[in-house]
């Protein structure tokens, strides 16, 4: 199975210049817990709750953006990746989500549920 077949194509993005309170009210609205952070059409980091939690002992929400807290070195893979290969790299690299990039773009992202609800619906 390919990535493209089970990733999520709706894609919740950020800028990296947006307040940590946006974002928490976005991981809220949307119902998801991480978002690839994007500027000027390029994938430049990725934010998600523990990135939040771990900037809050450094920073009021208020006074932080996603810049100071976002993880700079992503993951990605393209969306013809194996499935599998994408669910080795989560458990290798300790991540729950990983962007599928194209072109430079952000196309889907794939996440560790996607990945448990593919494997639940194969067997």
């Amino acid at each position: 199975m390919k990535v493209v077949e089970l990733m999520n194509k709706d894609i919740v993005t950020c800028h990296p210049s947006e307040k940590l309170n946006i974002i928490l009210n976005k991981l809220e609205l949307f119902k998801i817990a991480g978002m690839p952070v994007v500027d000027k059409g390029k994938l430049v980091g990725i934010v998600c709750q523990s990135d939040i939690l771990r900037g809050l002992k450094t920073g009021a929400m208020g006074e932080l953006s996603v810049s100071d807290v976002m993880t700079t070195e992503v993951i990605t893979v393209p969306p013809t990746e194996s499935a599998v290969v994408v669910a080795k790299l989560m458990v290798e690299k300790h991540v729950n989500r990983i962007p599928i990039i194209d072109s430079e773009k952000v196309v889907g992202i794939v996440t560790r549920w996607d990945i448990i609800k593919a494997v639940a619906e194969c067997g």
